[in-house]
């Protein structure tokens, strides 16, 4: 791995801290969104310390992500659970996180074992999430009330979740398929995946940094 992807890939394991430390000092006025938003950045830097330990110490860190992957999941639905509730009813959520649960399980028992990367989890995860993206924007245009979005902080959080799932989708695949006994192009297809990392880090910042003006501003009842 050049110096060069090595730097980039520690950027992007580590930006995480910066929207998590901003948290941290905002939390007493943080919405209800923003707070969810908070247990995920502590996810995230939480299992990205683990992983790099694991890695340093040549131990494999794959195992780690299968866990994370439900965990994550999980904590993203949520966030969405309340901004949809007018869209979708409160059983299609626990169904929607009960299903993924049960899929992971029998990927990593049947299908990709634990020392091997659960991209069949990661797959159906980055479509849910994008379905649920896309759902949310739909949502906020039936809505008939004029709403300023740059001071929505789930506004800022949807537009992150659905350019680095989207992206991510389409740089697994060429991976998988298009580059797969390319180690060149895997490694540039990873660091396009740490840039759109470092990209969705950015939405998170802005997401934290931003006060909405009401909190029915974002959940309002589409």
């Amino acid at each position: 791995m050049s110096k060069e992807f090595y730097i980039l890939g520690n950027i992007s394991s580590f930006i995480v801290v910066v929207p998590l430390l901003l948290s941290i000092y905002k939390f007493r006025s943080l919405s209800k969104v923003q707070v969810k938003l908070s247990y995920l950045l502590i996810l995230v830097f939480v299992v990205e310390i683990i992983s790099n330990i694991l890695w340093r110490k040549k131990i494999n860190n794959l195992p780690l992500y299968h866990f994370f992957t439900v965990i994550h999941f999980l904590l993203i639905i949520n966030i969405y659970r309340k901004v949809l509730s007018q869209t979708y009813s409160k059983l299609f959520f626990i169904v929607l996180g009960i299903g993924f649960t049960i899929f992971a399980i029998i990927n990593t028992i049947f299908l990709q074992g634990l020392m091997t990367f659960n991209s069949n989890a990661t797959t159906l995860m980055g479509a849910i999430i994008i379905f649920l993206a896309l759902s949310y924007f739909y949502a906020l245009l039936k809505e008939v009330k004029y709403s300023a979005l740059e001071t929505n902080p789930m506004f800022w959080i949807n537009s992150g979740f659905l350019i680095y799932f989207s992206s991510s989708l389409i740089l697994f695949f060429m991976n998988n398929t298009l580059f797969k006994d390319s180690t060149e192009a895997s490694f540039i297809v990873w660091g396009l995946h740490a840039i759109i990392n470092i990209v969705l880090a950015i939405f998170y910042t802005v997401a934290i940094w931003v006060k909405p003006k009401k909190e029915v501003s974002e959940n309002s009842g589409f």
